[in-house]
């Protein structure tokens, strides 16, 4: 992965068009050689798929006991910071949004959310295993992502007919102006009790959580592009106020804002930037999948 440059421990590959519905970027981390152990955050997310070429790394939910990580491995969709501990590492991995899930990986997202699982440790991620293999001994980013497009097309199964519905969800999600599970359901067409089975079979989590998480996660990119701004100056719209932030802030990454300040996290910090550059988005979960080709 020497393609990678000099001010970024990582680089960010869009997949090809049709794949943008499921997959939100292929990505490239090289955190250089130096052997001494760093530490920082993955914050929530949509589920990672994540192969080492190199390196060791241990991680958990913030505030429970480290484990080591399984050099080729897939988190489900997260609702917690996880803390990570890692030297010399260098992967490849991309991002499945929830419409890649459902259709590349199938089982119900709720029964891997906020967990880790090797990719050959349940037969649910044998595509992955394979795709595993399919790029071992590659070392272009350029290779690696036509690669997985190419693979990742051809496992994709027929049109499915709730593709909509979850595409309806995922960007009413994602929508600021969404605050209530009721302007959910009105704005998606999908009946409440409907919208809460699909969004933990296919999001991981109920409606609320999912909403919630956004809310925070739109305020925290807020400061991670403006760092001169103060919490209480770019708070999301649909706070209360600053203490309804900071009990927010407080279960979605275990920790206040002036502790996370105060952490290290200058492999995230640079990661985001570039995500930002080379994506348009800074963090996985403010990206939307694309539209259909025509729409």
């Amino acid at each position: 992965m020497s393609a990678l440059t000099d001010q970024s421990p990582a680089r960010f590959i869009l997949p090809a068009q049709p794949l943008r519905r499921y997959i939100s970027t292929y990505f490239f981390l090289n955190t250089g050689s130096d052997e001494t152990e760093q530490e920082d955050f993955l914050y929530p997310e949509w589920a990672t798929v994540r192969f080492a070429i190199q390196g060791q790394a241990t991680g958990n939910t913030i505030g429970l006991t480290p484990l080591a990580i399984p050099a080729d491995s897939i988190t489900g969709p997260t609702a917690r910071a996880a803390l990570v501990r890692f030297r010399n590492v260098r992967l490849v991995g991309f991002g499945l949004l929830p419409l890649g899930w459902y259709r590349m990986i199938g089982c119900p997202a709720d029964r891997w959310a906020d967990k880790v699982s090797a990719v050959d440790a349940a037969p649910e991620f044998g595509r992955l295993a394979q795709l595993r293999r399919e790029i071992d001994g590659v070392t272009d980013p350029e290779q690696i992502a036509a690669l997985c497009d190419h693979f990742l097309l051809k496992a994709l199964s027929p049109n499915d007919p709730l593709e909509a519905d979850i595409v309806a969800i995922h960007q009413a999600i994602a929508n600021p102006d969404m605050s209530n599970v009721g302007d959910l359901s009105q704005a998606t067409g999908v009946a409440a009790q409907r919208l809460d089975r699909l969004s933990r079979r296919i999001f991981g989590f109920p409606p609320k959580l999912l909403l919630r998480r956004q809310r925070f996660l739109r305020t925290l990119a807020n400061v991670m592009e403006h760092p001169d701004l103060k919490w209480s100056d770019a708070l999301d719209g649909q706070y209360f106020d600053q203490a309804h932030f900071n009990r927010e802030f407080q279960k979605f990454m275990g920790m206040s804002p002036s502790q996370y300040l105060a952490s290290p996290r200058a492999v995230s910090s640079a990661s985001n930037r570039s995500r930002a550059q080379q994506v348009g988005q800074l963090l996985q979960l403010l990206q939307v999948p694309a539209p259909l080709a025509g729409q």
